[in-house]
């Protein structure tokens, strides 16, 4: 009897363990490419091209845009943006390169959050793929410069939205409970 007692005080001072408060952390919105039409945009080979999109939603505290090693545009607090630059001659699926850091300033006093609520910046790094259609002489059926191109829907990265919380939690919390069982299990075999 006291083993059980003992397994059941040992489940419940985890489960407060595990749920209890600590240091409350802010991130942003995780930031989604979008691009008008959704998709990957099509351009033709060796065209000079602007893309312009948001990121869900999203408010970039910065954000910079590489396409082949070079930077082809960058903000700053703002949920959209603009890249141009040049197509290769080849064609093919080319990724331009987000580096997304998302804001972290928090006003304590107006929001009411206790003194250890800490904001957090958080940095993403998200691609948009485009497609190099047609040839260079400019015969393709490329140009579309910024509206979607092949595919519909979603954000152009073919990633899941984050919807999710910690997986970790949900082990704890199975692990402890198969603990419990166990100690449960072997409580009442010695009881019969």
């Amino acid at each position: 009897m006291r083993s059980t007692r003992f397994l059941i005080v040992a489940f419940v001072a985890g489960l407060l363990t595990l749920f209890s408060a600590t240091a409350a952390q802010a991130y942003g919105d995780e930031p989604v490419i979008t691009v008008p039409g959704g998709g990957s945009p099509e351009v033709a080979p060796g065209e000079e091209f602007c893309i312009s999109g948001n990121f869900g939603g999203a408010e970039a505290t910065s954000w910079t845009a590489t396409f082949l090693g070079e930077v082809i545009g960058s903000g700053a607090n703002t949920t959209s943006f603009e890249v141009c630059g040049t197509a290769p001659t080849e064609p093919g699926t080319y990724s331009i390169t987000f580096v997304i850091i998302t804001p972290d300033a928090v006003d304590l006093s107006a929001s009411g959050l206790s003194s250890s609520f800490k904001p957090v910046s958080a940095t993403y790094t998200k691609t948009l793929s485009i497609v190099v259609t047609g040839d260079a002489s400019g015969d393709g059926d490329g140009g579309d410069t910024g509206a979607g191109g092949a595919g519909s829907g979603g954000d152009g990265t073919g990633a899941l939205p984050d919807t999710g919380g910690s997986n970790l939690l949900l082990i704890a919390g199975g692990a402890a409970a198969v603990v419990a069982g166990a100690g449960l299990v072997a409580a009442r075999r010695r009881q019969s």
